[in-house]
C-alpha cells in the first residue's frame, strides 16, 4: 500500500514519472489483481452485481489513494489558523497553546451544531470527537473502464470534503467568537464607521492582532488616504485589501449551501484577536473511510461514495479580543 499511497500523491500534486493516464492505469490494475475481469457485456444490472461482489477492493484502493492525498493536501493548505493533526485510531493528540496568557478557553464542538466552552488549563486545548461525513457521486465506472483518470475522481472527493472542513472550521469560528456568548465584546458599526471602529478596537486590544472574517466581509474594510498600488493588487487579486494599517486580514472561507439556500455564516462579521497562535485545533483519528452509499439508487453508471472521518476540533478564545458587526 505504501506505493499506492505514494503513487497517488505524486499524480494528484504533478510530480508522478507517469503521466494521469499511465499512473490510473496501474492503479486500475492494482484492483484487477484482486477481483472478477469486467463482464464483456456491461448493463445496469452487470455492472451493479460486479460491484456487490468485487466493490469493497475498489472502494479499498480508493480509500487508500484519498487518505495519503488529503494527509498532504492538509498540511499544506489548512494554513495560518488551523493546527492540523492526524494520528492513529484509539489515540488521541494534545494540542498546546504557546501562549495561555493571551487564550483562557476554548469552545469544543461535537458536531457542527453542538458545543461547549471550557476553561483552558496546562496550554492544554480540549477538543471533542464526532464523526463527520460526505456524499459524493463519482465515475467509478469510467475509472473501471480507462475512460477517467483516477486523480479525477480523488480531486472530485477532495473538493467535497475540503468544502466540508471549511464550512466546520469557519462555523465552529464563528460559533466562539459570536454576539450570543460574548455580547459585551461586539458593537455594530455602518461601513463608513468601519475603518474608524477596527482603529479604536485595535488599539484596545493592543498588541499583534490579525482581523478575520469572509472574503465579502473583508472587502468592506478600505484603507485610509489615497488607494496604494499594493491594495489595489490584492483587492485584484484577492477581493480584499490584505492589510489594514498595518494590521493584517485573514480570510475564512465561506460556501453557499444550496440546500439551505444561504451561506455558511453571513457575511457581515469582523473578528479582531491576536496575532501567533493557530486558534483551531483538527485533529483526525484514524483514516477516512470511503464505501458505498447502499441506499443509493441511481440509475446511471455513477456511484454515490459515503467518505466518513473521525474529527478531533477545538477553537481557543482569547482573553482579549472584539466583534464587529456591519450593518448595511
Amino acid at each position: 500500500m505504501n506505493k499506492l499511497r505514494e503513487l497517488a500523491c505524486d499524480l494528484y500534486f504533478g510530480k508522478s514519472q507517469y503521466s494521469e493516464k499511465d499512473g490510473s492505469d496501474i492503479i486500475r490494475e492494482m484492483i484487477f489483481e484482486k477481483t472478477e475481469p469486467l463482464p464483456t457485456k456491461m448493463s445496469d444490472a452487470s455492472y451493479k452485481r460486479w460491484l456487490d461482489r468485487n466493490g469493497y477492493v475498489a472502494f479499498e484502493i480508493i480509500q487508500e489513494t484519498v487518505n495519503a492525498v488529503y494527509d498532504q493536501l492538509k498540511m499544506e493548505s489548512f494554513g495560518q489558523l488551523v493546527d492540523f493533526e492526524s494520528f492513529d485510531l484509539g489515540q488521541k493528540k494534545d494540542f498546546i497553546i504557546e501562549n495561555d496568557e493571551l487564550y483562557k478557553a476554548a469552545l469544543m464542538a461535537d458536531d457542527v451544531r453542538v458545543a461547549h466552552f471550557q476553561t483552558l488549563y496546562d496550554e492544554k486545548v480540549p477538543t471533542k470527537y464526532f464523526r463527520m461525513g460526505v456524499g459524493v457521486a463519482v465515475e467509478m465506472f469510467d475509472f473501471l473502464t480507462g475512460k477517467k483518470n483516477i486523480t479525477k475522481i480523488i480531486d472530485k472527493i477532495m473538493r467535497s470534503i475540503d468544502r466540508k472542513d471549511c464550512a466546520l472550521i469557519t462555523s465552529t469560528i464563528f460559533g466562539a467568537y459570536d454576539t450570543t456568548n460574548n455580547p459585551q465584546f461586539c458593537e455594530q458599526t455602518t461601513q463608513a464607521l468601519l475603518a474608524d471602529k477596527l482603529r479604536d478596537k485595535i488599539a484596545k486590544i493592543g498588541g499583534d492582532v490579525q482581523i478575520l472574517g469572509t472574503k465579502a466581509t473583508l472587502s468592506k474594510i478600505e484603507n485610509a488616504g489615497e488607494i496604494i498600488d499594493a491594495d489595489k493588487s490584492d483587492k485584484r487579486n484577492f477581493g480584499y485589501v490584505k492589510v489594514f494599517e498595518g494590521t493584517p486580514c485573514v480570510e475564512l472561507p465561506n460556501y453557499f449551501d444550496k440546500t439551505t439556500g444561504a451561506f455558511d455564516v453571513k457575511d457581515d462579521m469582523l473578528i479582531i484577536i491576536p496575532s501567533g497562535e493557530k486558534i483551531v485545533k483538527y485533529g483526525v483519528e484514524g483514516e477516512i473511510e470511503v464505501y458505498d452509499d447502499v441506499e443509493s439508487k441511481r440509475g446511471d453508471y455513477m456511484i454515490n461514495l459515503e467518505i466518513n472521518k473521525r474529527v478531533h476540533l477545538g477553537v481557543v478564545i482569547a482573553a482579549r479580543f472584539a466583534m464587529l458587526k456591519i450593518q448595511g
